[in-house]
């Protein structure tokens, strides 16, 4: 046996030992961390300890591709709730200078170092992984950043508004927010509930909050000096009983998102 057919299947046999995963990433020309499951990176929920693997990589580049048709060069990213690193991958991928992925969970950073450290497509390097809560970030004194990806964590938090205030006060140009939904309600509150704080996919606060809708974030992102939002996708149903899910970008400069002419522009102010 080769050299490297061996170290192949040690790569392989560590993703399997590193999982559940939720992020597909690849990591060589040959090995993502879903294609280890299954030749199109998916994995059923239940052999995924219930979790969804997905593949993500695709369409957050095109987005952002359209955002800035010349990459992202010389932009630092911030990436909350990184999980696996997935986004500042694929930040780097596309040029940014400098990537500060964080998660509160040990499982995800774990899975994120062991990609930067196994990595041979793509950029793994000028990224910080850091075991963190998005409540301690202002005493990090972190410089700004330009592009910050705030999905999947909304929901997990207890003041999701203060939260989302701390990520914004370190965003100078664009965030990509994606959250689960809640239904039942008109499209204008943020409904309470309680989570497992044990699980990988949970917050760790018990306490969480989910929107009804996008037109409840309107306002909110406004007084966050965000004077453009773009609605990637808002599906008011899932196969999770009583929840949605929504995606839209927001930007404090409203021409950084005209080119998404093909998603819904719920609003843009030219002061």
């Amino acid at each position: 046996m080769s050299d490297g057919v061996e170290s192949e299947q040690n790569l392989i046999q560590k993703i399997r030992d590193l999982g559940p995963w939720h992020q597909n990433i690849a990591i060589s020309e040959t090995v993502s961390t879903g294609g280890v499951f299954s030749v199109s990176g998916n994995l059923e929920r239940a052999e995924n300890d219930g979790i969804s693997l997905l593949n993500l990589e695709t369409p957050y580049k095109n987005m952002m591709g359209m955002i800035y048709p010349d990459g992202l060069g010389g932009k630092r990213v911030l990436d909350c709730a990184c999980n696996a690193g997935g986004y500042s991958f694929w930040s780097r991928d596309m040029g940014a200078d400098f990537c500060y992925g964080f998660d509160v969970r040990e499982h995800w950073i774990n899975q994120a170092q062991f990609i930067q450290h196994h990595r041979s497509v793509g950029q793994s390097d000028r990224i910080r992984f850091a075991i963190a809560d998005l409540y301690d970030l202002p005493r990090k004194k972190l410089p700004k950043f330009d592009v910050t990806v705030f999905k999947g964590i909304f929901y997990h938090l207890p003041d999701p508004i203060h939260a989302l205030k701390i990520a914004a006060d370190m965003t100078d140009e664009v965030m990509f927010f994606n959250t689960q939904t809640a239904w039942g309600c008109d499209d204008g509150f943020l409904q309470v509930s309680m989570e497992n704080t044990e699980k990988l996919m949970s917050g760790s606060y018990g306490l969480s909050w989910r929107p009804t809708g996008p037109r409840v974030m309107m306002p909110i992102f406004d007084w966050l000096g965000f004077r453009s939002i773009r609605l990637v996708f808002f599906r008011p149903y899932s196969n999770i009983p009583n929840l949605g899910r929504m995606s839209m970008f927001v930007a404090r400069d409203p021409k950084l998102l005209e080119p998404l002419t093909q998603f819904q522009e719920l609003f843009a102010t030219k002061d």
